[in-house]
């Protein structure tokens, strides 16, 4: 990793869960002006991953100019950002971000791992990624060795916190992260924004109401599938993003015209299955963080 005194890096980074919010907290920071967060809300530059084929235009990883461009214009900044879910599963990327950002600050965010894995396969099904049942894509993906991001499904894998808190707290030190839990996103959007915003050394962001509230990326059936599956696709959000303002790019996320249906339940088996291998996991995550944690077993039996 080259460490150029005329490169722009990031000061602090919201490295995932996936699936746990980071998308409303990017957006969120992303409208706060002391903030710069770029255009592409995932570059992945920091995790030794290959991107899909169809992705790989887009994303950065391991390209250091394409991911420097995202940044022009940000040095005037007092904080600047990276969202990229997959630095909190990926071994490699703690101290790939501290080579080039040692006083970086990180932010985790953590959700109910049997929540997460559900609306991570829900994700799937909807990209028409995944055509199982949850628990028969579960006990494959559970047993499958040496799984890869966006090559294997990691609906397991992800929701396992404890050692990709434990490597972020080794790397940085505790200061220097902030782990926030989906539930208090969801509960009190204010207070955890003027956390982070402290955290990452900016004054509280003055949104509205109305912004604060919104959720985005929260589950939605559409109703033209095959649409749906054209117009979310990497090349497409690029064309969305280069064409269409911002509100009318939110309006089509959420419109009834174009979304409708209840979200899936999940299924006991599944339930018991997840329970069992991820009770330890969030034990040990405790104990870490020397808190109890019931928000991350909200969904249990």
């Amino acid at each position: 990793m080259r460490s150029s005194e005329a490169y722009i890096w990031p000061s602090f980074f919201i490295v995932g869960g996936v699936k746990c919010g980071t998308t409303t907290l990017y957006s969120l920071l992303k409208k706060h002006p002391q903030v710069f967060l770029p255009e592409l809300k995932e570059p992945h530059f920091f995790a030794d991953i290959t991107p899909p084929p169809e992705a790989r235009d887009i994303l950065c990883s391991g390209d250091p100019v394409k991911y420097q461009r995202l940044y022009r214009g940000a040095g005037s900044f007092p904080a600047i950002g990276d969202a990229s879910p997959s630095y909190l599963w990926d071994e490699s990327s703690p101290g790939r971000i501290y080579e080039v950002s040692p006083k970086a600050k990180i932010i985790v965010m953590l959700r109910d791992p049997i929540a997460r894995a559900h609306s991570h396969y829900l994700m799937n099904v909807l990209h028409g990624h995944e055509k199982l049942p949850f628990i028969q894509a579960l006990r494959l993906d559970h047993a499958q060795p040496n799984k890869k991001f966006w090559r294997d499904r990691l609906l397991v894998d992800l929701g396992l916190y404890y050692k990709q808190v434990r490597r972020y707290f080794d790397t940085f030190g505790r200061d220097r992260v902030l782990v926030l839990l989906f539930d208090d996103l969801q509960r009190n959007p204010r207070e955890l924004l003027s956390a982070v915003t402290q955290h990452i050394g900016v004054d509280p962001a003055r949104l509205d109401e109305s912004e604060t509230s919104r959720s985005h990326n929260s589950y939605k059936a559409p109703k033209f599938q095959a649409a749906y599956r054209l117009a979310t696709g990497p090349v497409a959000k690029k064309m969305w993003r280069t064409i269409l303002p911002e509100s009318v790019r939110e309006w089509l996320k959420s419109t009834p015209l174009l979304y409708g249906g209840e979200k899936p339940a999940l299924d006991e088996e599944a339930r018991r299955f997840l329970q069992d291998i991820y009770d330890p996991d969030v034990t040990l995550l405790e104990e870490l963080l020397d808190r109890k944690l019931p928000e991350l077993r909200k969904s249990w039996a």
